[in-house]
């Protein structure tokens, strides 16, 4: 019996995502030559560069990161890879205390919710500026 509860509460933690329920529902898109990652139920809409891969499950995020980065509540990871930096959204994250080291934060208050980025420091500017100017727009 005591075998059958670890063995149970091993399959739930397994199970256990770091990703929002909602982000089941990102959509990638384009426009204007951008990428556009939007999520209507929560009035969410980003644009980034083409060369992004994404993940938007615990699965996804696996097939692109060896990295134990712990977060909660993501929305979806971004990576790339020449020159190589990633990048989170969170939404409404319970766990606000971000490895200050390795990522540049920002945050935004939007229609109840809490959206925030991290991007990796080894971003070069001029990527970082644009992420953060099309991050959370309408």
């Amino acid at each position: 019996m005591k075998h059958l509860f670890i063995l149970i509460l091993i399959s739930i933690c397994m199970a256990c995502s770091p990703f929002h329920e909602l982000a089941k529902k990102i959509e990638i898109g384009t426009e204007n030559g951008y990428v556009t990652v939007k999520n209507a139920e929560i009035n969410f809409k980003s644009l980034t560069y083409g060369d992004f891969k994404f993940a938007r499950s615990k699965r996804e995020y696996k097939k692109l990161t060896t990295d134990s980065t712990k977060m909660d509540n993501i929305l979806f990871y971004a990576t790339t890879g020449n020159p190589a930096y990633e990048y989170f959204v969170l939404l409404d994250p319970i766990d606000t205390n971000f490895n200050l080291k390795k990522y540049e934060q920002k945050n935004i208050s939007k229609e109840g919710h809490q959206f925030v980025l991290l991007i990796s420091k080894n971003a070069p500017f001029g990527d970082a500026k644009f992420l953060n100017m099309n991050f959370a727009i309408d």
